[in-house]
């Protein structure tokens, strides 16, 4: 269709070309040549001065974006291309039209044709939804320049950058979430409580342990010592760790996403996790969320609902490119106990990948309710997500 729609183009500056040849011919040698010298002129000096001026003005010609960095799901913004001019003609007709992600619904996709001068920039406003959580990308499809008599079109060299704009997903309430809750909650307890002995045995021999004080309103219940504030009738707080916090991990299996369909699938996973990794806050389990960006693995402590949702901001530009690696290879060095993977394409890439981490902690997966879940029986637990972020456990 491009190329037929530009082929019409050029047909039509060619056939005008040639009426206009034509009437030239017949008033030079059928009607009054003199006329006929003037329309010769005409046609040949016109179209020259035009492509000079408009070739030298489209070269004096730069652009810019204002955009802002971050945005909320569902709002409306807009999106201004800030075009100067440092030529002292004036720009005939500027053509421009933008390429906008998936993520964003445009109102008005039409090209925009205006004519501007030295004295002002000119701003050309976009106006743009955010549908869909995540980086989303806003680039320049066309910026050029058309002479004064409409024959020619120069592309414009200094175009702006592509722009990038992060999508802040929400963080939603699960429904029939308790289950699993408890789950990692008893398994990062009895990994402390185990952790504890080991520290207190290996100090009862070479070190003085742990030091205590008495508790304070905000202090993590997970650091009272039960036994020694039972022995002394108030409630004690270790200050100091003899060994490495137990913190659960969220890993998020994501991709880049072009279609609305996939990028809609990809946000409900992406909020179900960061729904989940509130409610272990809550519970005053620390945690942490591992996701992928440029081609590296990245990894987020979260110890407060503040975290979470400042996780959430910092997950709105990650594009989750993940260079080959499913998953984080640094995982199994670290104390874990339940690895929890949210996943939007299970098979059985990712199954391999997460066998090698089975032997360490307990091995979940979280998929929509509509996929391909035979790939994961090599899980320890299976639960489905909806678009209601209502959990579903698959395997007792």
């Amino acid at each position: 269709m491009k190329h037929l729609s530009a082929w019409l183009e050029h047909s039509k500056l060619f056939f005008g070309l040639l009426i206009m040849f034509g009437m030239a011919y017949v008033f030079t040698h059928y009607l009054d040549g003199d006329i006929g010298v003037v329309v010769w002129s005409f046609l040949i000096l016109a179209p020259l001065i035009s492509l000079f001026l408009s070739r030298s003005a489209c070269r004096k010609i730069s652009a810019e974006w204002q955009a802002p960095s971050y945005c909320a799901k569902g709002k409306t913004f807009t999106l201004t291309m800030t075009v100067h001019s440092e030529s002292r003609l004036p720009v005939p007709f500027l053509r421009c039209r933008i390429h906008a992600d998936a993520n964003f619904s445009q109102e008005d996709n039409r090209i925009v044709q205006s004519a501007m001068t030295s004295a002002e920039p000119l701003e050309i406003p976009y106006q743009l939804t955010a549908e869909y959580a995540g980086c989303a990308k806003v680039s320049v499809q066309e910026l050029s320049v058309s002479d004064y008599l409409g024959w020619f079109n120069f592309p414009v060299n200094a175009v702006p950058e592509t722009v990038k704009i992060g999508i802040i997903p929400e963080i939603p309430s699960l429904s029939n979430a308790n289950i699993i809750l408890h789950t990692v909650s008893d398994i990062v307890l009895t990994q402390d409580d185990e952790e504890e002995e080991s520290a207190a045995a290996f100090s009862a021999q070479s070190m003085p342990g742990y030091i205590h004080r008495e508790y304070v309103a905000g202090d993590s219940l997970k650091r009272i010592n039960w036994k020694m504030s039972a022995k002394r009738q108030k409630l004690l707080v270790r200050m100091d760790e003899a060994a490495a916090t137990v913190r659960p991990a969220v890993i998020l299996d994501l991709q880049p996403e072009t279609s609305p369909e996939a990028l809609k699938r990809r946000e409900i996973i992406l909020e179900g996790a960061l729904g989940f990794l509130l409610l272990l806050v809550q519970q005053g389990i620390p945690c942490t969320i591992r996701y992928s960006s440029e081609n590296v693995w990245k990894s987020i402590i979260l110890e407060n609902e503040d975290a979470v949702r400042n996780a959430a901001v910092e997950l709105a530009i990650a594009d989750f490119t993940c260079g080959g690696n499913r998953l984080d290879p640094t995982l199994i060095q670290e104390k874990v106990g339940a690895y929890l993977i949210y996943t939007a394409h299970p098979d059985e890439n990712l199954a391999l990948d997460a066998a090698r981490l089975k032997d360490s902690g307990y091995l979940c997966a979280v998929c929509l309710s509509d996929a391909n879940q035979s790939a994961l029986s090599g899980f320890n637990a299976v639960w489905t997500l909806n678009q209601d972020f209502a959990m579903q456990n698959l395997k007792k």
